[in-house]
Order: C-alpha cells, then structure tokens, then sequence
C-alpha cells in the first residue's frame, strides 16, 4: 500500500510526525514486513507512507483494524486527495479497496 499527499511546506511536518506515529504502531503487525514515511520538498511537499505486508489476509486484517481509522482520517482531511494505490499479487486498487474490505467487516 501507498498512499502519496501532496501538501503545503507548512503542512509538511505535522503530517509526518503523524504518520511516524502510525508506523510505529504498525510495525509490530503481524505479517508487517515493511512501513516507512518519506518526503520530497519541492513546491508543495510531497509525503509518501508505504506499507508492505507479507499476505493480502495480512493486508486485509491490517485495513479492517481501528488504527486504520486513523489513516482514513488523514486521507478523508487532505485538501487534495491524496494518490492510493494496493499493489496486490494480480491487481492494483484504490480507495475502492478500503470500501470493499472494510464493509466485508
């Protein structure tokens, strides 16, 4: 999964501290294998957070999980919506995605 906002400079380091935070509550997951935040400053600041998982079922559990709600959060506040992709074994998938799963809840 990676999500990609593109913000303005001054938005640019409460939004990674945020997401800092919520890679550290993801990291011990199981089945978690990678989860980084990284930005570019160019113009606007573009801030990138990736997640890799081990499984799709690791992928799953991960997006119905209420930490999850909190990077919901932060896609439904953005000014601009922000690039999503779920790079699965067969597909790529956006927002649609976090519906599907979410309701098969």
């Amino acid at each position: 999964m990676t999500i990609e906002w593109f913000v303005p400079l001054g938005q640019t380091r409460p939004m990674t501290m945020t997401l800092h935070s919520l890679a550290a509550q993801t990291r011990p997951m199981r089945g978690c294998i990678r989860c980084s935040v990284s930005t570019e400053i160019g113009n606007r600041g573009t801030v990138r957070y990736t997640e890799e998982w081990q499984t799709e079922n690791d992928l799953r559990r991960r997006v119905q999980s209420a930490t999850f709600s909190d990077l919901v959060s932060l896609i439904e506040d953005a000014t601009d919506p922000p690039r999503i992709e779920f790079t699965l074994a067969h597909e790529t998938r956006g927002l649609d995605y976090v519906e599907e799963v979410r309701a098969a809840r």
